[in-house]
């Protein structure tokens, strides 16, 4: 059993290859209906068996396009197919100029544009082109008057004023529903892509300043923070912390990889949870074990209780596996407004952090 059309269609990534589906089996639709109404109409059996075996072509042309995968011959030939061969032939034994045929030879072209795409559609565009006039030229040459005049046979019956209005008439609604379908399928389409688009940037943009592991902000958009924000050597409120796990590299090695990922992940959501105003504070992953939080605080006991407490959650925490295992942290507390540069502010709070380390760890050192 073959996949639903709806499948079908909704496989298609491209949004050509949307309109190939759409387009084949429009025409395919198309030229039954044309079969029938001849039947109808009393026409010529060989008309009725042309248009069968056109809408049998083109079934076989859906079959190489999306069962075989064989789209690009499959364009290629729909299109000259339909302009040279079909459109040609129903053209001319169905009034030729004076008939509402010169719509769907429009519609020929219009099909060529959404099929194909660069070079060959220029190429297709103009072959046909020319071929649809030298049709127009041929036809009115070759009809009753003319014909007469110029002793030439006789290829296309006039039609009278009636037949030719209704004609016309039923003409242009079929090409307009065909065009109006196909311009809503593109839009359709065009906003699904657009809404992919945005969505797939906005995801580019938070992977290039979130820290994948913890989720919190990485260094690149710490960096770019600190230099965007001129404010920050200006207030008595603003204080930069900077962490560093204690003995990391052993837990590593005690307890594998994973489970230091997952003692980085708890200490970002920590972390995370102690930024309380995203506008004007900032969590960061600074590099491996080290982390970075941008704070406000009334006063110095309050900047320093802050560090202490994210200090205290992190003993607290307990890791599947290895509930008994002691996880502690260390800090450097520093007062951004004593510096003028990113530079000094960060070697500081650094140095602060070193000489927590070197005091015995999982302890915070502050210069303010």
């Amino acid at each position: 059993m073959g996949k639903p059309l709806k499948e079908i269609y909704n496989d298609q990534k491209n949004l050509r290859d949307k309109m190939l589906l759409f387009s084949l089996l429009a025409c395919i639709i198309l030229v039954i209906a044309c079969a029938a109404i001849m039947v109808l109409e009393g026409n010529s059996l060989w008309t009725v068996i042309f248009n069968i075996g056109a809408a049998i072509f083109m079934l076989l042309l859906f079959h190489l396009a999306f069962v075989k995968e064989m789209k690009s011959l499959v364009r290629a030939v729909f299109v000259y197919f339909m302009n040279i061969i079909v459109l040609t032939y129903l053209f001319f034994v169905n009034g030729g100029i004076n008939s509402g045929m010169p719509i769907y030879l429009v519609a020929g072209l219009i099909l060529i544009i959404l099929s194909e795409y660069g070079v060959r559609r220029y190429v297709a565009l103009a072959i046909c082109s020319i071929f649809h006039v030298i049709s127009i030229f041929v036809s009115y040459m070759f009809m009753n008057g003319e014909a007469d005049k110029y002793n030439l046979p006789i290829l296309v019956t006039e039609l009278d004023q009636f037949e030719e209005v209704y004609d016309t008439a039923i003409s242009l609604i079929i090409v307009g529903l065909w065009i109006g379908i196909t311009l809503i399928l593109v839009f359709s389409a065009y906003d699904k892509e657009k809404s992919y688009n945005e969505e797939l940037m906005n995801k580019l943009a938070d992977m290039a300043v979130t820290d994948e592991l913890t989720g919190i902000n990485n260094r690149r958009y710490m960096f770019n923070y600190l230099e965007t924000h001129e404010d920050l050597f200006g207030s008595d409120k603003r204080y930069i912390a900077m962490f560093d796990i204690d003995y990391f590299k052993r837990i590593n090695d005690t307890y594998g990889h994973l489970f230091g990922d997952e003692v980085l992940s708890r200490f970002g959501e920590v972390l995370m949870n102690q930024s309380i105003d995203p506008d004007v504070e900032l969590a960061a992953r600074y590099g491996g074990e080290e982390f970075v939080l941008l704070y406000n605080a009334q006063n110095k006991e309050a900047a320093l209780k802050r560090i202490d407490t994210i200090r205290q959650e992190l003993r607290q925490i307990k890791i599947d596996n290895y509930p008994d295992v002691k996880l502690t942290v260390s800090a450097g507390l520093v007062l951004c407004k004593k510096h003028k540069s990113i530079v000094s502010l960060l070697k500081e709070a650094d140095d602060c952090l070193y000489e927590a380390k070197s005091e015995g760890r999982d302890k915070v050192v502050s210069t303010i």
